[in-house]
C-alpha cells in the first residue's frame, strides 16, 4: 500500500506520457512491485517559503522494513524528478509510517 500524495506547482511540466508511466518508474527505481502503488497528483495554486516544484507525502504501512522504506522514498523522488523533468533538488518527499489498524479500505479496518 505505498501511496504518494504529490503536489506540483502550476508551472511544473506535466508529462504527456501515460499516467501509469509514473508508477512504472517508481517501481523500477524502488525495485518493488507496482501492484499496490498509488500516486495522487494535485496542483498547488500557491507556494510560499522554500520552493519545491514537486512535493510528495509518502504513506507506508509499518510492515515495511527500513531498507524497503529507503528504496521506496528514494525511488519515488527519482521517479518524480524523471517524470516531471525537474532536477532532484526541486523534489521533496516526506514519509509517514502508518500503524496496523489505522487504515480503512472497503469499509473494513485493515490490520497487518
Amino acid at each position: 500500500m505505498p501511496i504518494a500524495n504529490c503536489i506540483i506547482t502550476t508551472d511544473c511540466n506535466k508529462n504527456s506520457a501515460s499516467p501509469n508511466d509514473l508508477i512504472q518508474r517508481w517501481a523500477s527505481e524502488s525495485k518493488i512491485s507496482p501492484d499496490d502503488m498509488t500516486v495522487n497528483i494535485t496542483t498547488s495554486d500557491a507556494q510560499q517559503g522554500k520552493k519545491y516544484t514537486v512535493m510528495a507525502n509518502l504513506l507506508l504501512p509499518s510492515v515495511w522494513s527500513n531498507a524497503d522504506i529507503s528504496q521506496l522514498q528514494i525511488g519515488l523522488a527519482k521517479a518524480l524528478s524523471s517524470y516531471f523533468n525537474v532536477p532532484p533538488e526541486e523534489v521533496f518527499v516526506a514519509t509517514s509510517i502508518i500503524n496496523s489498524g489505522m487504515v480503512v479500505e472497503g469499509g473494513k479496518e485493515i490490520k497487518w
